[in-house]
């Protein structure tokens, strides 16, 4: 999620944490008898009704939990107010979630090489081989949870609200629903910001949302998913600079996926 200001975890509890969104589906069969339900935590109705059918539009919890290798490429640019280029890089992303997770990110800029590596040992970031001292554990964790929508609003302790039907910049319908976070009581919370998601009112496709990151609030459309994978993930986003109703200031970011290569 870009531009969160986060509360800094020891690396131990981010491990943890990535165990428990992914390693119910590398269970041995013998502890897998007692049957629970994802959605049993959603309290509002209307939330649950509508993220039961997005949940089934991206291709089913369970097949997200069972991915055990992921590759993909992402190019993102991003924008100054006056629609200059602050940055344009292309990077490689592998995630590797079983037995134990890791993940490595490399890119390009400025003629120097970055490479991100993060498993149990530690967080680490290279530039032209040579360690920082910069900590890249939220960019991990940020592309992950962008591959990670709609399932990761099934994380324990994640308040869902329906705030109703609304009308998007593309004319299409959408519900409205409002998710609180609270990394005070869980640890597999990292912000307290207040996002809002949008869903197609027909078929609940993940149309987009809307974050506060004060001062300014972004909006995030989700311009076109894969449609060839067990499970839908982007190839084109775009986020803006908005005020709370949406009305665009400028495009901050565009953002393209391609070459996505998922093992289970």
């Amino acid at each position: 999620m870009m531009g969160q200001p986060k509360k800094k975890r020891p690396l131990a509890k981010y491990v943890f944490i990535l165990a428990l969104i992914y390693g119910s589906g590398c269970q041995p069969l013998e502890k897998k008898n007692k049957v629970t339900d994802p959605f049993e935590q959603i309290k509002d109705s209307t939330a649950k009704a509508v993220l039961i059918k997005a949940i089934k539009n991206a291709g089913s919890f369970d097949t997200w939990q069972r991915i055990k290798n992921l590759f993909y490429i992402k190019h993102g640019i991003l924008y100054f107010a006056d629609g200059s280029v602050e940055t344009d890089n292309v990077q490689l992303h592998r995630y590797k979630f079983f037995p134990q997770f890791s993940a490595e990110i490399t890119w390009e800029e400025n003629d120097i090489h970055h490479r991100i590596s993060y498993s149990t040992d530690g967080a680490r970031q290279f530039e032209n081989d040579r360690l920082t001292e910069k900590d890249p554990t939220q960019t991990v964790m940020s592309s992950l949870y962008v591959l990670g929508m709609p399932f990761k609003l099934l994380d324990a302790g994640t308040v869902l609200t329906a705030l109703g039907s609304v009308i998007l910049r593309s004319g299409q319908q959408a519900e409205a629903i409002r998710a609180n976070y609270n990394p005070e009581k869980n640890s597999n919370h990292s912000t307290t910001e207040e996002w809002v998601y949008y869903f197609d009112e027909n078929n609940a496709a993940f149309l987009g949302s809307l974050v506060f990151h004060p001062p300014t609030y972004a909006y995030i459309e989700n311009l076109k998913f894969t449609d060839h994978l067990p499970i839908k993930l982007p190839l084109d986003r775009k986020s803006y600079r908005t005020n709370k109703n949406r009305e665009i200031s400028y495009l901050r970011a565009d953002f393209q996926y391609s070459d996505y290569e998922i093992t289970f």
